[in-house]
């Protein structure tokens, strides 16, 4: 049973916000104000985004879909996730996202147990700090996903 210390209230203002390569997170829930328990977002992904394929081996994520249609790469195939949708991707399951689309998709993303929310962190210090197109990006983004314990499998699949 929850208890009144349990409750939170998370406005807009008090969301962390990260660059993405194509897009923005905008982190409301993380580890330390859910103590380890769980993260989430809102994200922006814009057309071009796209995740390598990879897998989380000690977390579940979910994706709900608020606008637009996100690709999600699951048992074999892309899966084009209109508004409305909601997406589990159980922890040790290869999986890509991405938006092949023109428009912008929004979405909810989170997690459990916390603790990758702060790769989002990590790659707008990167993209803050290398020129865009520069190939060292690539190279130091599958680092900072292997710290957030995230293993690429490879490039997202045609």
């Amino acid at each position: 049973m929850a208890t009144k210390a349990d409750c939170r209230i998370v406005s807009p203002h008090q969301a962390r916000v990260y660059k993405l390569k194509y897009g923005e997170a905008r982190i409301l829930m993380d580890g330390e104000r859910s103590g380890g328990a769980w993260w989430m977002g809102r994200f922006r992904e814009d057309a071009g985004f796209m995740t390598p394929l990879h897998l989380h081996p000690r977390m579940d994520e979910q994706l709900f879909v608020l606008d637009g249609v996100l690709s999600l790469y699951l048992d074999g195939g892309w899966n084009d996730l209109e508004a409305g949708t909601l997406a589990i991707v159980p922890r040790g399951t290869p999986h890509a996202q991405g938006n092949h689309g023109k428009e912008p998709v929004v979405l909810l993303g989170a997690g459990n147990p916390a603790g990758f929310e702060g790769f989002f962190a990590a790659q707008d210090r990167i993209l803050s700090r290398i020129a865009p197109g520069d190939p060292q990006i690539a190279v130091e983004l599958a680092s900072a996903l292997s710290r957030h314990e995230t293993q690429v499998l490879g490039p997202p699949p045609r």
